[in-house]
C-alpha cells in the first residue's frame, strides 16, 4: 500500500461513524476540479504500514471505522489484503472510489473486505473523457454502478456539480444510470485549489441552482443530499 496521508479522527467520511481516514497515490483520472492534486500522480513522500496499523490499533476505543481514498485506492494491488486487516481489527471499512476498475470492486466484495463503498459519477457517459481528461471505456462506470448496487452493501454515488460539466441534461443522464440507487449526493463545486488552475475563474451554482438540479435526480433514487454548501 502506498500511503501518503493520515488522519486520526474524522466525523463526515463514514456516515454515523467515527473514523480515520487513510489516503492514497496516485489516480489514473485527472479531473481539473481535484483538490487532491497531491495525489493523482505517483507520490513518494509515503508513510510505513506498520506505523499506520499500529495508530489504527490504538485509536480502536475512540474510532468505528477506516476511509480509503485517494488518489484512487482500487490501483493499490494489496488494497484487499490491507483492507481485510481492518476488518481482522474489528474496524468497518469504506472505500472511496472512481469506480474505473470494477474487477477489483467484484474481488473486493466477493471477499467481504469493506462495508461501505462510496463511487463518485464525474458526469454523463458521453461527458466522462471531457470530466476526468483521460480516454475512458464508459461501459467499465456502468458495471461498477451495477456491481455497488446488488452487492448487498451500504453505499453511495457523488458528483461534484461543476458549471460547464454538469447540468441539466446530465443530471438526467446521472438519474438514469443510478435508478434505483440508495443515495445520490450532489456536491458543490469549489474553484479554490483546483488541480485545473483555468477553473479558478468558473463560479459555482447558486444554492437555488444546486436545488434545482438535485431535483432533477430526485425521482430516480430513494434520497438525495446536497453538501458543501
Amino acid at each position: 500500500m502506498r500511503i501518503n496521508g493520515f488522519l486520526g479522527t474524522s466525523l463526515i467520511e463514514y456516515p454515523g461513524l467515527i473514523a480515520a481516514v487513510i489516503y492514497t497515490s496516485p489516480c489514473n483520472f485527472r479531473c481539473g476540479f481535484c483538490h487532491n492534486s497531491n495525489l493523482i500522480e505517483v507520490n513518494e513522500e509515503v508513510l510505513e504500514v506498520k506505523d499506520i496499523m499500529r495508530q489504527i490499533e490504538e485509536r480502536k476505543k475512540i474510532i468505528d471505522a477506516v476511509v480509503i481514498t485517494g488518489g484512487e485506492p482500487t490501483l493499490q494491488p494489496d488494497l484487499k489484503n490491507f483492507m481485510l486487516k481492518i476488518k481482522e481489527a474489528g474496524l468497518k471499512v469504506k472505500l472511496d472510489t472512481n469506480g474505473y476498475t470494477p474487477e477489483t470492486l467484484a474481488d473486493i466484495i466477493k471477499n467481504k473486505a469493506v462495508d461501505y463503498i462510496a463511487m463518485d459519477i464525474k458526469t454523463s457517459l458521453s461527458k466522462y473523457a471531457q470530466g476526468v481528461k483521460v480516454k475512458v471505456v464508459t461501459e467499465k462506470i456502468n458495471e461498477s454502478i451495477k456491481l455497488i448496487m446488488t452487492s448487498g452493501l451500504a453505499y453511495e454515488f457523488r458528483t461534484t456539480v461543476m458549471p460547464g460539466l454538469v447540468g441539466e441534461e446530465e443530471m438526467k443522464e446521472i438519474g438514469k444510470m443510478i435508478k434505483g440507487a440508495k443515495l445520490y449526493a450532489l456536491q458543490q463545486f469549489s474553484n479554490k485549489n483546483t488541480f485545473d488552475k483555468s477553473l479558478e475563474s468558473v463560479l459555482p451554482y447558486t444554492v437555488k441552482a444546486l436545488k434545482g438540479l438535485a431535483d432533477i435526480v430526485r425521482a430516480q433514487v430513494e434520497k438525495v443530499e446536497i453538501r458543501n454548501i
